[in-house]
């Protein structure tokens, strides 16, 4: 189960604690997509897979470049 495809915020290490009884705070009718990750861990008994978080995107490999830098521009007038 994919969080970025399933979670409606794209939390990629874990729920957001916004979620009540299984259901999404952005839309009450969605799974949430960590409780749906969380499930099928427990189904295959591996839950202590959901305490390890994930690495960090490696945004070096990514098709844009990597995170933007910010500038900021000072005035002198």
């Amino acid at each position: 189960i994919c969080p970025i495809a399933r979670c409606s915020k794209r939390m990629s290490n874990g729920p957001c604690g916004g979620s009540a009884n299984g259901k999404c705070e952005v839309s009450k009718d969605t799974a949430c997509g960590w409780h749906l990750i969380y499930e099928r861990l427990k189904e295959l008994d591996e839950l202590e897979r959901f305490e390890q978080p994930n690495e960090p995107k490696n945004w070096a490999a990514s098709r844009d470049g990597g995170p933007r830098k910010v500038i900021k521009e000072v005035s002198h007038a």
